[in-house]
């Protein structure tokens, strides 16, 4: 994974150097740098104070040229460990998301960025605190979100079984869930998990650490597909809608997840059944029956999609037919209405529990 090629040395020694306003108003006075030197112990040393107060404080200083949650613990442990008796830990980064910056705190641990925001503090003297300035250092990363697209159903499974023996067994599930994805982009996928404290690897071994995360994660990348088209069909008298498509495979298909929702919690859902399917066209000519123009009236509304996560891990009944997946079916709750934003508070739960190890 490539570092952040604008976070190097220079770009530490000029935020540290003496005279420079580490996180205003404090400023630094005096630094030594021992980045490079062999066996070296901290990436610098510096004294900071308050302009026209006596008062000093000195810190050990670690850098990273990434901000991913696994680089901000490695430099608060590195720090800790660096710093002497009269000296305290601080971290210096491309960037502190407000995150990051209330964990510091927790933490007891300074660390500043260099984009202004950070947070100097001296329990029970000092403590300074600065937000909200935008990222102007972006890491690059093998993939760009783990949450969104194909390469969200590597999150999707894991949710569902946390531990897996190996990155072969998890592939091999993925692709029997309905996602065929090379190894090399699941095991990208759990390299950037991984450094979002989301998943822990050891010996082969896969383990989720932090499944909310890893389901807040997957809903703030989660967009309500665009479907291609969608047709409503009222179903000659006494035919069902599952049995035909269950009996094929010319065509992917799939109750949405906001008709599944009744499987799941308890939510009254009016109007037709929704079905995904990857073609209308295909499905009509299985299912039969005839358009209607009105899709309350309809037996079945067919959405023609080809979003991966529509048609991964469903559940499927003693009847064949396919049932979108708890996960599937929050994500599209949590993102509707009122009533069914309501009815995703307790299928979160549920998926919660069920990833507990």
């Amino acid at each position: 994974m490539a570092e952040n090629e604008k976070f190097n040395e220079a770009s530490m020694a000029d935020a540290l150097r003496p005279g420079a306003v580490l996180l205003a108003p404090l400023v630094v006075l005096d630094s030594q740098f021992e980045a490079g030197a062999r066996g070296r112990r901290a990436d610098a040393r510096i004294t900071v104070g308050l302009p026209g107060e006596s008062a000093t404080y000195r810190f050990v200083v670690e850098s990273k040229r990434r901000a991913t949650p696994q680089a901000v613990q490695l430099a608060v442990a590195e720090a800790r460990a660096a710093a002497d008796d009269d000296e305290l830990p601080m971290i210096l980064v491309p960037y502190l998301s407000p995150e990051r910056l209330a964990e510091l705190e927790r933490q007891e641990v300074s660390g500043v960025d260099l984009c202004g925001n950070g947070i100097v503090l001296v329990p029970g003297r000092l403590l300074v605190l600065r937000s909200g300035q935008p990222n102007k250092y972006r890491d690059s990363r093998p993939l760009s979100n783990p949450y969104r697209g194909r390469s969200a159903m590597v999150a999707r499974l894991l949710l569902t079984r946390p531990r897996w023996e190996s990155l072969k067994e998890l592939t091999a599930a993925i692709e029997k869930a309905g996602t065929k994805l090379a190894p090399s982009q699941v095991s990208k996928a759990i390299q950037a998990l991984e450094e979002e404290l989301v998943v822990a690897t050891k010996s082969r071994v896969i383990t989720l650490q932090d499944p909310s995360r890893l389901l807040d994660g997957l809903a703030d990348s989660w967009r309500p597909p665009v479907a291609r088209a969608r047709r409503a069909v009222r179903l000659p008298e006494g035919a069902s809608w599952w049995r035909p498509l269950s009996s094929s495979s010319s065509v992917a298909w799939a109750v949405t997840g906001e008709s599944s929702a009744p499987r799941y919690v308890t939510f009254a859902q009016a109007g037709p059944t929704r079905l995904a399917v990857s073609s209308i066209e295909t499905a009509v000519a299985l299912l039969g029956g005839a358009p209607e123009s009105v899709p309350n009236f309809a037996d079945v509304e067919l959405i023609e999609t080809d979003e991966t996560g529509r048609f991964f891990d469903c559940q499927i009944d003693e009847r064949g037919a396919r049932w979108a997946s708890p996960l599937q079916t929050w994500l599209e709750l949590q993102s509707g209405d009122a009533r069914q934003r309501d009815a995703a508070v307790d299928l979160r739960a549920t998926i919660l529990e069920g990833a507990k190890q």
